[in-house]
């Protein structure tokens, strides 16, 4: 059993499923990396919206739901305002998002500004949850010297985490790490996550010659953001009080639930990664 919650078959079951889904996507997401530019943005874009979908869709018992009508083409517009060097883009996405979602929930609740100034904070909650880590995601790879590098060390951290955290949680997982939040999840396996993590980060990093000391910190402190993605995706789960995150019709990760399921992690990672060398002045 793991963590005394499923069977040994329910495990193997789910373990395959995840590898198919996991042998599909990956090398999609390896491919387009490499190729980057318009390939790349290709495969951010479909996701982040989707992304950006099930967050909305997520607070759909709530009052002061966010926009999808506004806030996907905001983010959108904010992504390739980045994606292109054009400040001006992503400064007007941000502007007119703001100004559109207020006059849409104006309109449907004319009586309720309070609650449409709630909704304009929930729309822009999701472009900064899903959109914002997507536009780092895209300066990584197009930084000028090491942006593959940066990208794929992202990737070793969150892949890694996930399927360390994965195994060794499924195999030695005792202690609970946050039950209320996220009961399946184990110190143990967050500890195996963690040190797993570091093994093909800083490899990535030796083997393309962009190993500096300075790193050191970026790489491991990253696991520990990977498992603070994970436990507030599953936290906002807990509190809008939905199983997993996919849209009917819209599940990409079987096995995985959805786009949100999978990426919650890499959201953190992006962002700290790309804070970090921002700040040490690499990117």
């Amino acid at each position: 059993m793991r963590n005394g919650l499923v069977t040994d078959s329910g495990i193997r079951s789910n373990l395959r499923i995840r590898l198919l889904t996991a042998s599909v996507v990956t090398p999609i997401a390896v491919l387009a990396s490499l190729a980057g530019g318009w390939h790349f943005l290709l495969l951010i874009l479909p996701v982040m919206c989707i992304g950006m979908l099930e967050f909305f869709v997520m607070e759909k018992e709530t009052a002061m739901q966010g926009s999808s009508l506004t806030g996907i083409p905001a983010g959108i517009a904010f992504v390739l305002g980045i994606a292109w060097g054009e400040a001006w883009l992503w400064q007007a996405a941000i502007a007119l998002g703001i100004a559109l979602t207020l006059a849409l929930e104006v309109a449907r609740h004319p009586r309720q500004f309070g609650l449409a100034l709630a909704q304009v904070g929930t729309t822009f909650c999701g472009l900064a949850y899903v959109a914002l880590p997507a536009a780092c995601l895209i300066s990584l790879r197009n930084a000028p010297e090491e942006g593959l590098t940066w990208l794929f060390v992202v990737y070793a951290i969150t892949w890694g985490t996930d399927t360390f955290g994965y195994v060794f949680g499924t195999i030695f997982g005792r202690t609970k790490l946050a039950p209320l939040i996220s009961p399946n999840k184990t110190v143990e396996g967050a500890i195996g996550g963690i040190l797993g993590a570091w093994i093909p980060a800083f490899l990535i990093l030796a083997l393309s010659g962009a190993f500096q000391p300075i790193l050191i910190p970026m790489v491991a402190l990253g696991p520990v953001w990977a498992v603070g993605g994970d436990l507030f995706e599953s936290a906002m789960k807990r509190f809008f009080r939905v199983k997993d995150s996919s849209v009917p019709s819209l599940n990409l990760f079987p096995g995985h639930g959805g786009v949100l399921d999978r990426i919650d992690a890499l959201i953190f990672v992006a962002g700290w990664a790309f804070v970090y060398l921002t700040a040490v002045g690499l990117v």
